[in-house]
């Protein structure tokens, strides 16, 4: 499987659904900061990204990289990889 730019697009679509997952403002993420540590998003609301992400976008990712999925630059990273 061939690795894949995440445009523009998508790369909202993704921090639209983890702002909503973890009650943020899209505008207030930052790309690098982590999702658990700064901001407290619990265990459910990952699992629940990386579902909504699975559906709404279309990219069937692996299970066992949603433990990697920690901040909006590997989200993009990993959607971009599968996508």
């Amino acid at each position: 499987m061939a690795s894949q730019s995440v445009d523009e697009q998508m790369r909202q679509q993704v921090r639209e659904i983890i702002a909503e997952e973890i009650e943020m403002d899209p505008g207030d993420l930052e790309e690098s900061a982590s999702f658990v540590d700064e901001y407290e998003a619990d265990s459910m609301s990952v699992i629940q990204v990386f579902s909504r992400v699975e559906r709404e976008l279309g990219v069937a990712i692996p299970q066992e990289e949603m433990q990697n999925m920690t901040d909006l630059n590997t989200a993009y990273e990993i959607v971009g990889k599968y996508a």
